[in-house]
Parts: C-alpha cells; structure tokens; sequence
C-alpha cells in the first residue's frame, strides 16, 4: 500500500512539473536569474542550527545560471562563513524528491559579492548529496563538504515543482587540518655545565597548523635529558636533542655540549647617584674570588625639556652618564617610564628606575605650551540652496598648527537651514546667516544663505484592471504641492470584432475593443498589446492574449473559433428500398463528413439518422428504407482538442434535397 501511495505521489508530481514547465515555456519571457532572485535572499541561516521549510506557491519562481528556460521554486539562504575552512551540508526529508537532480534542480551556492557567480551545485551527474535512507526513522537524509574561504554566500534549495514535505538542512563549519611544515629551534647548539638547565624555543609553521604538538628527545640521556624542549645538562659529553611533529614527518635538532668550567657565584653591590657600586665572583669550586668596580651615576639627561602642542604624544630620549664617562644602556641598567597623556599642554614626568648594577629612582620633567588661534575664515560668504539640497562649508583656521582647531557651527534660522559640523541642509523658502566660531570663542566668520524651492515632481502610478480603478498622482517632493491626482478607470468591456469564421485558408485576425468604465476607448500598444495563438488559419479553437501596460495591468484571453468550409450534395438518386448521394468534395481541414436523412424536411423526427463518411469519400448508398419520401443534407467535421478533450467542430448543414425511394 505504501508503495502504490508513493508511485500515484510521484505520478501527479511529474504530471504537476510538466504543466509548469509548459507554463514557463509559454508564458514566461526570459530574465536574468540574479536579479530576480537575489530580492528574496533575507533569510540568514547560523552555522550549525537546522532550518526547516516546504517547496510551495508563492515562493520564489525564476530561471536559474543554467538558462535552460525552465524555472524553479527557490528557498535562498544568507551565511557566513567565520573564516577559511570546511562547510558541512546535511539535509533530510521524508521526502525524496530533494534527490531529484536535473540540470538546475538540487542545491547551489553563491558568492554575495556577486550572486551572479555561482561557488557550487549539485547536480545529475557532479556534486551529488547522495540519498540515504534510515528505516528505523523512516527518513531520508544525506551530505557533502565543501571547501570555502571566509566570508559571506547565499545556499539555495531549487525545485522544478512544489513539495508540501518539509526538509531540514543544517550548515556547519569544520576546521581544515593543516600539517605541520617546518620545525625551527633557537638556538641550535648549546654549551652548558652539568646540573645546568637550558631552554630550546621551538617555531612550529605553519602558525594554523592543526596539531603544534612536539615529540623531544635526547640521543645521548646520560650526557643530556629535553622535556618539553627544557635541556637538562648531566654530565660531560655531547648529545643532541631532537623535536618532531605529532605524525613524525618533520624534525629538527639541537647539538649539546656538556663542559666544567669555573663556577662562579656573584654578589652585588648596586651603585647609584651618591655611591660606587662593586660586582665580586667567587668560584664554587675553587674559591677563587674577582672584584669589578661599578662607577657612581654621575649625570641624567633628557633630549628636549620644552615643546610647542601639536596634538602628538612626546618621549623625550634619556642619556645616563657614570663617573667614568660611560653611558648606561636602558633596559640593561635601567627602565623609562612616561606620565601619561603626554600630548597635552602643561608639566608631564620622566621616571628613570635603575636595575642590574644600580639602584635608585631619579625623576625628570618636560613642558609642552599651547599655540593660540589667530582668524578664521570661510570659503564662500553667500549660498543659494534649494529645498533638501546641502552643500559643504570649508572653514580655514589659522596658524596650522594652532593647538585646538575645533570649530562651533550654528544657524540663526534652523527653520530654515540647520549646519551638522560643517554640511549647511536647506529646511524650507528663506534666509538663514550660519556661523562658525573658533573653540575659545574669539574669532568667528559667518556666511548667508539663501533657500528656494525648484519643484520636483514625483509620480505615482496605480494601474486599473478590470475589478478596479487606478489613479496617478504627481506631488513635488520637496514642498507637497500636487500637480495631478488623475482616476484610472477600471476595464470594462473587452470585445472581439467576430467570434467565429469559416475555413478559407487564410489567417483569421479579429480587431479588438477595449473600454474603461467611463466608456473611453483604450489604445492598442498604449494601453495594451494583443498576441494571437499560431495556425489560426486552421480550422479549430484559438485564442486571443490580452495583455495590459502603461496605466492598466492584467492579462485577458478571448477566443474565437473557425469552423471547417461546408459542402453541398451534387446528385442523389433512388433506388430499391434506398438512394446513393453524391457530394462535393470537401477534404481541406476536415476529419470527415455526416450525411443526414429523414422523412422530416425539418429533421425533427425520430426516424432522422445521421450516418459518419470518411473526408476522402465523395458519395454514400443507404439501403433498408421504405417506400417513402427522404429528406437528404450533409456537413462537415473535424476533431480538434479542446482543453485536454477531444470534440467536434461542424460546418453549416448544407440544403437539403427531396427523394422518394422505389
């Protein structure tokens, strides 16, 4: 049972997916596929949380990159990508049609920053979501991975018909692995004594490497022992200590010598500003004992002690002198530090703390003094504006490099025109004088201005149709004032100059007639264009498409139908209980002929019979009647499809002709 549900469900979706495609073919021009669907790309979807909808009307219906005159339904969804990497696509669905490939239909993926360029699809024969099927859920679901670089693309679901079954899709991001490429150590020798310990630093490339992880080890662990790139001397020799990478494909080493040599141990006497210092070693095994003088600091110096405020931090350089002349080196001997904010105007602090072989903090100070505004200026002095137009005043302040530049604009009419900094906005018809004034408030400069209001005119236009009116309306934007607020009427009466022909081999083209409800003719190509069906020379049921532009919207199909040319009976002659016709041949647009008989001249009793000839026959004998008189007629026929039927379309019956039967 569930089988044969499935195969009548697939059944009406193909039946369903032709009457579209026949419907895009027929009705739909051609239209480039971004712009149409890229309207409907509001949707965001996170990484990693599953989304769930159904293929429905009224979704978006369009063509898709492929151009193969076919449109789809489209769900489009907006994503990020956090950075470059993997993107996991899963999909599920009671449903398997999602698994339906053709050339567009499946799964696509775009790039924002031009949707025309299409990053993947799914499609019949490349870049399946290949289905599988879970009994114990009795659901189908499937997936793939995508490489992608960072950044912003839409994923879009596309489906040649509607699918009232949900799918759930869930995005995710995995991080790429990255191997290991290179192992650097620093340094890649070592000296050291026994009992020592030294650290190797290792620089693993590239820096996203998956796994940084690192594998020590010592050839030689009597000599030297590594943990975690730690050398541990043990005793006098060589070794090496090697790092690898996690998978072992990448090595680098560093050679280790172990040597004894006099061990000293030191101890300080720090000098400083009032008092010489001293450094004296004594070896731990031999006692030996060395004694090395520290000069006194004997002088401090900053580079520069005043400047002149130019909106820049300042650190003047600092030189520290001994007792000997010699100049102490920064960070070995001793640090700087700056009091903060040392752009601004006033008294700012150098301190100079002393480390190593000195001791002590000295402190040093340095000014910084304002520069004062001298005039300001504008670049015009009188402005016209028009309504909602801005313009841009430059104001100069001078000297350049004046301390604070910063300049207050005001309006004397903001009613009239209002300044944000420096951009002037036209408010409405007036004067305004706008005023630019220097922080300090003594140097200002002013300039006029002067708004009008060219109108400018915007138009809006509701199409009629044939429920109901329109209107078109155009109101200046900038002061309201309308111009003209217009009725559309409505369409009312849509009409073909004749309705039905008869066959005479050539193309029927009745004129239309279209009025609104105010009984105003419509102009053709104005108001409307007209598009006949082909063949309508042939015999049958055509149409005539309506289709309505300009101030009215709406399609409208009329018909109109040519019947086939009719014949007549040339001779008919009696016989023994019966009579043999001879007719016209009539075989241009017909599928055939009735030839009618009665012993009523009106044809109006029950003893009319018609009897069905073939186009090709040109006469008929009809035997069994009684000695009567016979009224005899024939027309013409020809089957035509009529929505999805079959039926007949007669010719005019032709005159009838009297015979008595022997």
């Amino acid at each position: 049972m569930k089988q044969t549900k499935q195969t009548g469900k697939r059944f009406i979706s193909v039946l369903l997916t032709l009457v579209l495609l026949v419907s895009s073919i027929t009705f739909f021009p051609s239209e480039a596929y971004a712009a149409g669907w890229l309207e409907y790309a509001n949707q965001t979807i996170t990484l990693g949380t599953a989304v769930s909808a159904s293929i429905k009307d009224g979704d978006y219906y369009g063509l898709t990159e492929a151009d193969d005159s076919y449109k789809h339904y489209w769900h489009i969804y907006k994503f990020t990508m956090p950075k470059n990497g993997l993107l996991n696509i899963y999909i599920e669905s009671l449903s398997e049609q999602y698994w339906w490939y053709t050339v567009s239909s499946g799964f696509a993926i775009y790039s924002t920053s031009n949707p025309d360029d299409i990053i993947w699809r799914s499609k019949s024969n490349q870049n399946k979501i290949h289905k599988n099927y879970s009994a114990s859920r009795d659901m189908y679901y499937g997936s793939t991975e995508i490489a992608l670089d960072g950044g912003e693309y839409y994923f879009a679901v596309r489906q040649y018909y509607t699918n009232n079954t949900p799918y759930y899709l869930t995005l995710s991001y995995k991080e790429p692995f990255i191997n290991v490429s290179s192992i650097s150590l620093d340094p890649t020798s070592l000296s050291m004594e026994p009992g020592s310990q030294k650290t190797i630093v290792p620089t693993v490339l590239p820096n996203n490497a998956t796994d940084k992880t690192l594998i020590w080890q010592s050839n030689n662990p009597s000599v030297a022992t590594v943990e975690n790139g730690a050398v541990t001397a043990i005793s006098v020799g060589s070794a090496t200590i090697t790092a690898s990478s996690a998978d072992g494909e990448i090595t680098a080493s560093c050679s280790v010598v172990v040597k004894c040599e006099h061990n000293y141990k030191a101890s300080y006497t720090p000098a400083s500003t009032e008092k010489d210092g001293a450094i004296t070693k004594t070896c731990n095994k031999c006692g030996a004992e060395t004694e090395t003088p520290i000069p006194r600091i004997e002088d401090i110096r900053l580079s520069q002690t005043s400047y002149s405020y130019d909106g820049r931090e300042h650190q003047p350089e600092i030189s520290v002198i001994d007792a000997k002349g010699d100049a102490l080196e920064v960070r070995r001997d001793y640090t700087v530090s700056y009091s903060d904010h040392t752009a601004n105007i006033g008294t700012h602090t150098v301190t100079i703390s002393f480390i190593g072989n000195y001791e002590g903090i000295e402190t040093r100070t340095f000014t910084v003094s304002p520069i004062h505004v001298d005039s300001i200026s504008l670049d015009v002095f009188r402005l016209t504006l028009n309504i909602g137009s801005q313009q841009k005043l430059t104001a100069t302040v001078l000297p350049d490099n004046a301390t604070d530049k910063t300049v207050r604009w005001h309006s004397s009419n903001p009613a009239v025109a209002t300044v944000n900094d420096d951009v002037v906005t036209a408010i409405a018809v007036g004067s305004a004088v706008i005023t630019a004034t220097t922080v300090d408030g003594e140097e200002t400069a002013e300039c006029t201005v002067n708004v009008s209001c060219p109108h400018s005119y915007h138009t809006t236009l509701i199409p009629a149709d044939s429920n109901s009116n329109g209107s078109l309306k155009e109101e200046c934007t900038k002061c309201g004032r309308i111009r003209q607020d217009v009725t559309i009427y409505a369409i009312d009466n849509i009409r073909l100059a004749k309705v039905s022909y008869v066959y005479n081999g050539k193309i029927c083209t009745p004129a239309i007639t279209v009025n609104d409800r105010s009984g105003k003719m419509l102009e053709k190509d104005k108001d409307y264009r007209v598009a006949y069906t082909r063949n309508r020379k042939d015999v049958g049921v055509h149409s005539v498409i309506i289709t309505f532009i300009g101030n009215y919207k709406g399609t409208v199909t009329k018909q109109f139908i040519i019947y086939p040319k009719s014949t007549k009976i040339t001779k008919i002659k009696p016989k023994r209980k019966g009579f043999t016709a001879n007719w016209k041949r009539q075989s241009a647009q017909i599928s055939g002929c009735e030839l009618a008989y009665s012993t009523s001249s009106k044809f109006k009793n029950r003893k009319t019979k018609i009897v069905t000839v073939g186009k090709n026959k040109t006469k008929k004998t009809i035997n069994g009647l009684k000695k009567k008189k016979y009224y005899v007629r024939i027309r013409t026929y020809k089957n035509v499809s009529l929505n999805g039927t079959t039926t007949k379309l007669y010719s005019s019956w032709s005159q009838s002709k009297k015979i008595t039967v022997l």
